[in-house]
């Protein structure tokens, strides 16, 4: 009666999961065995699977030959890649969908990023110009000091070393900005590309 009474409480679901347990092989404790396919490409069964089969895929059979489950191989390398390739392009399909409604949105985020890294090179540009004028100054004074028959102090040695270096500092973050420059530049077009492709729209 309990057992009655508790079973009628249970919802379809539940009663088709403990139906599935109760005619499950392995939930019952039968003995299964292991079907692969050894080196040789000759079918084995054993009570076991040596690692080397088992990412090559394998059966779950009963002791009369029934198969419980197939274990699929594991995926190749290849297909690795593929998978991750397609993913990688899905989140990169999604993105482009969620950020613009056409490629003049595309083109005009491009057209401001680009605005933005050349001012900023503009800017390093002046900073070297300025660092140049330093430079000559510095130049100058101890040209004077040599004509004069004095010696070139330390300090003013020192002096030129510094801005020397900052110039040196200067081109390298504007040849880093240009760089940028040029992978922003490809980035966008692939994603224009990319947009006019999944959508068909071309402006």
């Amino acid at each position: 009666m309990l057992i009655t009474a508790l079973i009628a409480r249970l919802s379809r679901a539940s009663i088709a999961s403990l139906a599935l347990v109760m005619v499950s092989p392995v939930a019952l404790g039968e003995t299964v065995f292991y079907r692969y396919i050894d080196k040789n490409g000759v079918p084995v069964i054993n009570s076991t699977v040596p690692p080397e089969y088992a990412q090559n895929g394998y059966e779950v059979v009963s002791p009369s030959g029934r198969v419980i489950r197939v274990v699929k191989p594991a995926p190749s390398d290849a297909e690795k890649a593929n998978m991750k390739s397609k993913a990688e392009l899905a989140k990169w399909d999604a993105e482009l969908r969620r950020r613009y409604s056409s490629v003049k949105e595309i083109e005009r985020a491009k057209k401001r990023k680009l605005e933005s890294i050349d001012g900023n090179i503009q800017i390093l540009k002046g900073n070297i110009g300025g660092i140049d004028t330093r430079i000559h100054q510095k130049r100058m004074e101890a040209a004077n000091l040599e004509r004069a028959g004095r010696t070139v102090g330390d300090a003013l040695l020192e002096q030129l070393n510094e801005l020397k270096l900052k110039r040196e500092v200067t081109e390298a973050r504007i040849e880093k900005r240009q760089k940028e420059r040029k992978a922003l530049i490809a980035k966008f077009d692939e994603d224009i590309a990319r947009f006019s492709e999944i959508t068909g729209k071309g402006s």
